[in-house]
């Protein structure tokens, strides 16, 4: 049974639904404690002395560089923390599992089935080209180490497409949303779930997809939000828009600095057999709490 989890990144989007939900010691671990954006010497300093105060028996980090298309003019910074800092994270913590997550990005999106573990990444952007090199960083430095790669991560915590589709949704009269890039939403609660599972038996080393069962567009995604917050008693009067308002267009007719990949489906088979579940729950049932939270506080509804 783990004793005492280091967890890196606690305020982020994953990082505070971890810190809510898994059991345990759990020490949360800021940006204001290691800043990743500082000197290399500075980082591992202070890393090395956070090792040694907590001695965790298992560090998970969800700090990342998650600004897509403002890593194509911040490419060093997007690589220090996507890329070099998995490594060295791997290598001092070298003598504990380290649990890093990756990004259906480093994926080009040409496929015509589930990406597996097995294919080449061949990244189309600076973002997906740092957490590649960030999975084979830890991968090499740590034997325990255990990478996760989800797609299109969304949760109560912190800014996502959720989010912005129910602000959009009460600004706009008309929405255009990208219907030809196919990917799977992975709510925050999900993976906490698969982690909790996993940390009660044993953490399983390598690099595994984790996404729920399904698939779906971004145009069907914001189809589903917009429908469910119309019949929610907070939102009926907010929305400007609805369901015949939300349109959906080609990747083309909405062009990004940052290139995206048009599948993001990955494939979870090494994940279910490795953790002995035949299947993954469906993301729009684990999605549910995510988009019940959201709606119950009025993030965006005035």
């Amino acid at each position: 049974m783990v004793q005492r989890v280091l967890l890196i990144g606690s305020k982020g989007q994953l990082g505070s639904q971890l810190l809510e939900d898994l059991p345990g010691d759990v020490v949360g671990i800021t940006r204001e404690q290691l800043d990743l954006a500082g000197s290399r010497c500075v980082i591992e300093q202070v890393l090395g002395e956070l090792l040694d105060r907590y001695q965790p028996d298992i560090v998970i980090n969800t700090a990342a560089y998650t600004a897509v298309d403002r890593a194509e003019s911040d490419e060093a910074l997007a690589l220090q923390v996507n890329a070099w800092f998995p490594g060295a994270l791997g290598a001092l913590a070298k003598e504990v599992p380290v649990i890093h997550f990756s990004s259906d990005y480093v994926f080009d999106g040409l496929a015509m089935r589930p990406y597996t573990e097995e294919d080449k990444p061949n990244p189309l952007s600076v973002y997906g080209a740092s957490k590649w090199r960030g999975e084979v960083a830890v991968l090499e430095a740590n034997a325990k180490a255990t990478v996760l790669r989800c797609s299109w991560v969304v949760g109560s915590h912190g800014q996502n497409f959720a989010k912005t589709m129910l602000r959009l949704a009460c600004e706009k009269e008309v929405l255009r949303v990208v219907n030809d890039q196919y990917g799977v939403p992975t709510p925050t609660p999900f993976v906490s779930a698969e982690l909790n599972r996993c940390l009660a038996n044993s953490i399983p080393a390598g690099l595994f997809h984790l996404v729920p069962s399904g698939e779906t567009t971004w145009y069907r995604y914001a189809l589903w939000i917009i429908d469910r917050a119309s019949s929610h008693p907070n939102w009926q009067k907010q929305l400007r828009l609805g369901k015949d308002q939300l349109i959906g267009i080609s990747g083309d007719e909405y062009p990004t600095i940052a290139k995206r990949p048009a599948s993001s489906r990955l494939d979870t088979q090494k994940w279910r057999n490795q953790t002995g579940k035949p299947t993954l729950i469906d993301w729009q049932e684990a999605f549910e709490p995510v988009l019940k939270d959201l709606l119950d506080k009025k993030s965006h509804a005035g």
